[in-house]
């Protein structure tokens, strides 16, 4: 890293927990004072030099630059940026998603799992060390997530990083096809595993709580793993005091509870993302999924060319600007384009306070800053964060299914009418991390933010 170094290399577990706690508290005091407005911290993420490189019978290498401000890693966190690409057949009009890939697990080939972390064909030229995460499985090698090698705060450079393009995967694409190329970048942040208090607290409307005798509403419910919860009116079952879940039921262990960890966009989906997104579409696909006359998107976003092969740009100075003005289809269409999915609200808040007891908040009645370093998460003037509710049976069976890289949204995710969704947090005391009374309601003029569930090779050691 090459501005404002630091390294947290410690001798014992205290300092290491000290000095990670020390981390946090920068990040949230920053985020504490910047809420006079939009994109207080705009995306720096810089994608650049992409050319594809002829390498076997099905696979190419990907070259390309990468760069972009504000990074950090240490002991207990770090941010990452989630690269994807687009391909179509140099000239054609139909875009298709890039599958990675990446070298097995183990020399004996098929039946082992393929290697995560830095897997084969993936490095660099120049610049700052960079470690290579490839999520495998059958929603995997979608893209990759880059984080820095070592511990430290400040800026990344990196020329000639290289992916390894399985081609062989796409259709009418061979090998000596000429191509055009689409990099994307997400800026990311890692949410490690670990327990905390979901709801709590005495006032907050429709809050979550642990049911005792039916006395108390405002005992925290402490999640300690993935696996299934019980929900109602029964002792040490999951229940809140308005927009429940099921009495006698429960969420699942394929429910998404907070405790695994995931990395989460770092800051709303730009303009420049979206404008992305609606130029790999079709005319008829952009023109359900263009942003809405409520949001800046409709303002911001332009459109050039010739139908069928149209792009969308991004007016100047405006590429970092929240694209609101999106509905919850358009929402879950980007994320699976682009690999992601949904969160529930029990991991909108553990992404909010973290492991810390209910009640920690270095906000304010305008802004609650995330515990790990997240950008516009919660606050005035901060989109609401759309989530997957427990209020709601097709909420509850939401299984954190990723997206495919396609336009289609996973049966498992709340789908275009938006049954299963709703909205938490913003400013106030809709801001604290328990009060959910809008769980089962959508704000129409919204930005995006998703999540990726994170492989356990990307956990700091």
């Amino acid at each position: 890293m090459d501005l404002d170094e630091r390294h947290y290399r410690m001798n014992d577990r205290t300092n290491t927990i000290m000095r990670a706690a020390f981390m946090m508290l920068v990040f949230l005091l920053g985020a504490s004072i910047t809420y006079a407005g939009r994109n207080d911290i705009p995306s720096t993420v810089k994608i650049g030099n992409v050319t594809v490189e002829p390498r076997d019978g099905k696979t190419r290498t990907l070259r390309f630059d990468l760069s972009w401000d504000h990074s950090w890693r240490h002991e207990v966190n770090h941010d990452a940026i989630w690269v994807f690409f687009k391909v179509r057949a140099e000239g054609g009009t139909g875009w298709q998603h890039v599958r990675l890939a990446a070298d097995p697990a183990s020399p004996k080939g098929s039946a082992a799992a393929s290697k995560v972390l830095n897997p084969a064909g993936y490095g660099q030229a120049e610049g700052t060390p960079l470690e290579y995460i490839v999520p495998g499985g059958k929603d995997g090698f979608l893209g990759m997530f880059v984080r820095t090698a070592e511990f430290g705060a400040g800026s990344v450079k990196a020329t000639g990083v290289t992916a390894v393009w399985d081609f062989s995967a796409n259709q009418g694409i061979e090998k000596d096809t000429k191509v055009d190329i689409m990099p994307v970048g997400i800026e990311m942040t890692y949410i490690p595993e670990g327990a905390f208090d979901l709801g709590g607290g005495t006032t907050e409307k429709a809050r979550l709580y642990k049911y005792t005798d039916g006395k108390q509403s405002g005992l925290p419910y402490r999640i300690t793993s993935e696996d299934a919860i019980p929900t109602g009116k029964k002792n040490g079952s999951l229940w809140a005091t308005d927009l429940q879940p099921a009495d006698g039921g429960k969420l699942t262990a394929a429910f998404p509870k907070g405790f695994a960890a995931v990395y989460c966009m770092k800051k709303v989906a730009a303009c420049w993302q979206y404008a992305a997104f609606l130029s790999t579409l079709t005319p008829e696909q952009y023109e359900r999924h263009q942003p809405n006359k409520l949001g800046e998107g409709k303002r911001l976003i332009v459109r050039s060319g010739e139908a069928p092969d149209f792009t969308y740009t991004y007016k100047e100075n405006t590429a970092n600007h929240w694209c609101t003005g999106l509905n919850w289809e358009d929402e879950v269409t980007f994320v699976a384009w682009a690999g992601l999915r949904p969160f529930t609200e029990l991991e909108f808040e553990k992404i909010g306070h973290g492991p810390m007891q209910y009640g920690w908040d270095t906000g304010d009645e305008l802004d609650h800053p995330a515990y790990w370093g997240i950008d516009e998460w919660n606050g005035w003037r901060k989109p609401r964060g759309h989530i997957v509710t427990v209020a709601n049976e097709k909420g509850r069976s939401f299984k954190g299914t990723h997206g495919n890289g396609t336009t289609s949204v996973p049966a498992d995710w709340p789908q275009a009418d938006a049954v299963g969704a709703g909205s938490r947090g913003q400013s106030g005391p809709d801001g604290r991390w328990s009060s959910r009374h809008l769980a089962t309601t959508m704000n129409l003029d919204s930005g995006i933010r998703a999540v990726r569930t994170a492989p356990i090779e990307a956990a700091e050691q």
